[in-house]
Protein backbone atom coordinates (compact mmCIF):
# COMPACT_ATOMS: atom_id res chain seq x y z
CA UNK A 1 0.00 0.00 0.00
CA UNK A 2 1.41 3.74 -0.72
CA UNK A 3 0.30 6.45 0.82
CA UNK A 4 0.25 9.90 -1.09
CA UNK A 5 -0.52 12.84 0.86
CA UNK A 6 -2.37 15.75 -0.68
CA UNK A 7 -3.79 19.94 -0.35
CA UNK A 8 -6.96 20.31 -2.22
CA UNK A 9 -7.43 24.23 -2.56
CA UNK A 10 -11.42 25.58 -1.70
CA UNK A 11 -12.67 28.64 -0.94
CA UNK A 12 -10.15 30.64 1.74
CA UNK A 13 -8.24 27.89 2.54
CA UNK A 14 -6.60 24.24 2.28
CA UNK A 15 -7.89 21.16 3.15
CA UNK A 16 -5.38 17.81 4.18
CA UNK A 17 -6.00 14.43 2.21
CA UNK A 18 -4.20 11.08 2.16
CA UNK A 19 -4.47 8.54 -0.33
CA UNK A 20 -4.57 4.82 -0.33
CA UNK A 21 -3.16 3.12 -2.94
CA UNK A 22 -3.43 -0.60 -3.66
CA UNK A 23 -0.35 -1.93 -4.08
CA UNK A 24 -1.03 -3.61 -7.61
CA UNK A 25 -2.89 -2.39 -10.69
CA UNK A 26 -3.80 1.20 -12.09
CA UNK A 27 -6.85 3.67 -12.35
CA UNK A 28 -8.39 2.12 -8.93
CA UNK A 29 -11.86 3.06 -8.03
CA UNK A 30 -11.96 5.40 -5.02
CA UNK A 31 -13.77 5.40 -1.69
CA UNK A 32 -13.66 9.32 0.04
CA UNK A 33 -14.09 8.62 3.98
CA UNK A 34 -15.84 11.46 5.47
CA UNK A 35 -15.68 12.18 9.24
CA UNK A 36 -18.01 13.34 11.92
CA UNK A 37 -18.21 16.53 13.52
CA UNK A 38 -15.20 16.67 15.36
CA UNK A 39 -13.48 13.81 14.11
CA UNK A 40 -10.57 13.58 11.48
CA UNK A 41 -8.93 11.84 8.78
CA UNK A 42 -6.82 10.00 11.60
CA UNK A 43 -9.59 8.46 13.46
CA UNK A 44 -8.88 4.46 13.81
CA UNK A 45 -11.91 3.47 11.75
CA UNK A 46 -10.94 5.10 8.89
CA UNK A 47 -7.52 4.03 9.28
CA UNK A 48 -9.32 0.23 9.36
CA UNK A 49 -10.81 1.31 6.33
CA UNK A 50 -8.57 2.74 4.20
CA UNK A 51 -6.96 -1.18 4.61
CA UNK A 52 -9.15 -3.37 4.64
CA UNK A 53 -10.51 -1.32 0.80
CA UNK A 54 -6.77 -1.51 -0.44
CA UNK A 55 -7.14 -4.87 0.28
CA UNK A 56 -9.12 -5.57 -2.46
CA UNK A 57 -7.92 -3.32 -4.95
CA UNK A 58 -10.17 0.11 -3.75
CA UNK A 59 -8.31 3.23 -3.40
CA UNK A 60 -9.10 5.45 -0.14
CA UNK A 61 -9.41 8.87 0.42
CA UNK A 62 -9.40 9.94 4.04
CA UNK A 63 -9.24 13.88 4.11
CA UNK A 64 -10.05 16.46 6.79
CA UNK A 65 -12.63 19.11 6.67
CA UNK A 66 -12.12 22.69 7.09
CA UNK A 67 -11.18 23.65 10.79
CA UNK A 68 -10.50 20.28 11.74
CA UNK A 69 -7.00 17.78 11.67
CA UNK A 70 -4.37 19.27 9.31
CA UNK A 71 -6.44 21.29 7.48
CA UNK A 72 -6.95 25.02 7.40
CA UNK A 73 -9.72 26.93 8.65
CA UNK A 74 -11.67 27.40 11.75
CA UNK A 75 -14.33 24.94 13.46
CA UNK A 76 -15.46 27.94 14.86
CA UNK A 77 -17.02 28.99 11.28
CA UNK A 78 -17.89 25.99 10.19
CA UNK A 79 -21.50 25.19 8.51
CA UNK A 80 -23.21 22.23 7.17
CA UNK A 81 -23.21 23.62 3.92
CA UNK A 82 -19.10 24.58 3.71
CA UNK A 83 -19.05 20.81 4.61
CA UNK A 84 -21.05 20.33 1.52
CA UNK A 85 -18.93 22.23 -0.46
CA UNK A 86 -15.44 20.73 0.71
CA UNK A 87 -16.69 16.85 -0.18
CA UNK A 88 -17.38 18.10 -3.49
CA UNK A 89 -13.76 19.49 -3.63
CA UNK A 90 -12.66 15.87 -2.33
CA UNK A 91 -14.98 14.55 -5.00
CA UNK A 92 -14.02 16.30 -7.96
CA UNK A 93 -10.35 16.22 -6.81
CA UNK A 94 -10.70 12.54 -7.34
CA UNK A 95 -12.32 11.80 -10.32
CA UNK A 96 -9.39 14.14 -12.13
CA UNK A 97 -6.09 11.93 -10.07
CA UNK A 98 -4.55 10.66 -12.92
CA UNK A 99 -3.82 7.03 -10.99
CA UNK A 100 -7.76 7.02 -10.46
CA UNK A 101 -10.76 5.62 -12.62
CA UNK A 102 -12.99 8.44 -11.95
CA UNK A 103 -15.05 6.30 -10.30
CA UNK A 104 -16.17 7.77 -6.40
CA UNK A 105 -18.54 6.41 -3.35
CA UNK A 106 -19.06 7.57 -0.28
CA UNK A 107 -18.32 5.88 3.36
CA UNK A 108 -18.79 8.93 6.00
CA UNK A 109 -19.98 8.71 9.77
CA UNK A 110 -22.45 10.35 11.79
CA UNK A 111 -22.12 14.15 10.48
CA UNK A 112 -20.05 12.94 7.72
CA UNK A 113 -22.61 10.45 6.42
CA UNK A 114 -25.41 13.16 7.03
CA UNK A 115 -22.86 15.46 4.91
CA UNK A 116 -22.52 12.80 2.18
CA UNK A 117 -25.96 12.25 1.43
CA UNK A 118 -26.33 15.74 0.41
CA UNK A 119 -24.15 15.47 -2.03
CA UNK A 120 -24.73 12.28 -3.27
CA UNK A 121 -28.25 13.63 -3.86
CA UNK A 122 -27.02 16.47 -6.00
CA UNK A 123 -24.57 14.08 -8.03
CA UNK A 124 -25.93 11.15 -9.70
CA UNK A 125 -22.17 10.29 -10.69
CA UNK A 126 -21.48 8.89 -7.26
CA UNK A 127 -21.88 5.15 -7.29
CA UNK A 128 -22.67 4.51 -4.05
CA UNK A 129 -22.81 5.88 -0.34
CA UNK A 130 -22.30 3.71 3.00
CA UNK A 131 -23.60 5.71 5.69
CA UNK A 132 -23.15 5.06 9.72
CA UNK A 133 -25.05 6.55 12.56
CA UNK A 134 -26.36 8.75 10.24
CA UNK A 135 -28.51 11.65 11.99
CA UNK A 136 -32.14 12.30 9.85
CA UNK A 137 -31.85 15.55 10.53
CA UNK A 138 -30.45 18.17 13.19
CA UNK A 139 -33.37 19.55 15.27
CA UNK A 140 -31.22 18.54 18.47
CA UNK A 141 -28.59 20.75 17.98
CA UNK A 142 -31.31 24.03 16.88
CA UNK A 143 -32.66 23.22 20.55
CA UNK A 144 -29.48 23.32 22.56
CA UNK A 145 -27.13 25.94 20.56
CA UNK A 146 -24.92 26.36 23.89
CA UNK A 147 -23.83 22.33 23.57
CA UNK A 148 -23.16 23.44 19.74
CA UNK A 149 -21.00 26.04 21.37
CA UNK A 150 -19.55 24.83 23.96
CA UNK A 151 -17.77 22.01 21.39
CA UNK A 152 -16.79 25.06 19.42
CA UNK A 153 -18.73 25.35 16.84
CA UNK A 154 -19.68 29.13 15.87
CA UNK A 155 -23.06 31.16 15.29
CA UNK A 156 -22.91 30.60 11.51
CA UNK A 157 -23.64 26.71 11.80
CA UNK A 158 -26.61 27.57 14.31
CA UNK A 159 -27.74 30.39 12.21
CA UNK A 160 -27.67 28.29 9.24
CA UNK A 161 -29.50 25.38 10.79
CA UNK A 162 -32.39 27.61 12.17
CA UNK A 163 -32.83 29.07 8.74
CA UNK A 164 -33.31 25.61 7.92
CA UNK A 165 -30.76 25.36 5.51
CA UNK A 166 -29.31 21.51 5.45
CA UNK A 167 -31.97 21.04 8.85
CA UNK A 168 -32.78 17.83 7.33
CA UNK A 169 -31.22 15.08 4.84
CA UNK A 170 -32.41 14.71 1.71
CA UNK A 171 -34.73 12.56 0.14
CA UNK A 172 -34.96 10.35 -2.73
CA UNK A 173 -31.39 9.26 -2.83
CA UNK A 174 -30.47 6.38 -4.20
CA UNK A 175 -27.54 3.72 -4.18
CA UNK A 176 -27.63 4.14 -0.32
CA UNK A 177 -26.67 1.46 2.72
CA UNK A 178 -27.70 2.90 5.99
CA UNK A 179 -25.30 1.10 9.01
CA UNK A 180 -26.73 1.84 12.62
CA UNK A 181 -25.99 0.46 16.28
CA UNK A 182 -29.21 -0.06 18.23
CA UNK A 183 -27.69 1.63 21.63
CA UNK A 184 -26.37 4.40 19.52
CA UNK A 185 -26.06 7.18 22.46
CA UNK A 186 -26.00 10.11 20.10
CA UNK A 187 -28.58 9.63 17.52
CA UNK A 188 -31.25 7.11 18.12
CA UNK A 189 -31.49 4.19 15.22
CA UNK A 190 -34.99 5.74 14.43
CA UNK A 191 -32.82 8.06 12.55
CA UNK A 192 -31.51 5.13 10.33
CA UNK A 193 -35.29 3.60 9.45
CA UNK A 194 -36.22 7.53 8.98
CA UNK A 195 -33.68 7.56 6.02
CA UNK A 196 -34.05 4.19 4.72
CA UNK A 197 -37.86 4.85 4.22
CA UNK A 198 -37.25 8.52 2.45
CA UNK A 199 -34.43 6.27 0.42
CA UNK A 200 -35.12 4.91 -3.04
CA UNK A 201 -33.85 1.64 -4.25
CA UNK A 202 -31.13 -0.10 -4.07
CA UNK A 203 -30.98 0.63 -0.46
CA UNK A 204 -30.07 -1.31 2.41
CA UNK A 205 -30.70 -1.15 5.68
CA UNK A 206 -28.38 -2.93 8.58
CA UNK A 207 -28.90 -2.45 12.44
CA UNK A 208 -25.95 -3.79 14.51
CA UNK A 209 -27.19 -5.02 18.18
CA UNK A 210 -25.42 -3.26 20.64
CA UNK A 211 -23.69 -1.02 18.59
CA UNK A 212 -22.92 2.13 19.89
CA UNK A 213 -22.65 5.52 17.71
CA UNK A 214 -19.25 4.96 17.24
CA UNK A 215 -18.85 1.58 16.67
CA UNK A 216 -16.32 0.55 18.63
CA UNK A 217 -16.70 -2.92 19.92
CA UNK A 218 -13.95 -4.68 17.41
CA UNK A 219 -16.76 -7.53 16.21
CA UNK A 220 -19.32 -4.32 15.42
CA UNK A 221 -17.00 -2.34 13.72
CA UNK A 222 -15.63 -5.38 11.49
CA UNK A 223 -19.11 -6.03 10.48
CA UNK A 224 -19.78 -2.67 9.27
CA UNK A 225 -16.01 -2.69 7.17
CA UNK A 226 -17.52 -5.56 5.75
CA UNK A 227 -21.11 -4.52 5.30
CA UNK A 228 -19.78 -1.50 3.26
CA UNK A 229 -17.50 -3.44 1.40
CA UNK A 230 -19.98 -5.58 -0.02
CA UNK A 231 -22.45 -2.66 -1.11
CA UNK A 232 -19.79 -0.30 -2.51
CA UNK A 233 -18.19 -3.12 -3.96
CA UNK A 234 -21.76 -3.95 -5.77
CA UNK A 235 -21.94 -0.96 -7.37
CA UNK A 236 -17.86 0.83 -7.75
Amino acid sequence: MALERLRISVTGADLAAVLHLPEAGERWSCVITVHGLLSSKEGDKYLQIGEAFNQVGFAVCRFDFRGCGESEGSLADTTVGERVADLRHVVERMRAHPALSGRVALLGSSLGAYVSLFVASQDFKIKAVAAWATPAHLDALVERPDVVRAQGLGDAFIGELKEGRYLRAPVGTRYCLFIHGDRDEHVPPEHAHHLYQASLNPRQLEIIPGGNHQLNDPEHRARAVQLSLDWIGRYL
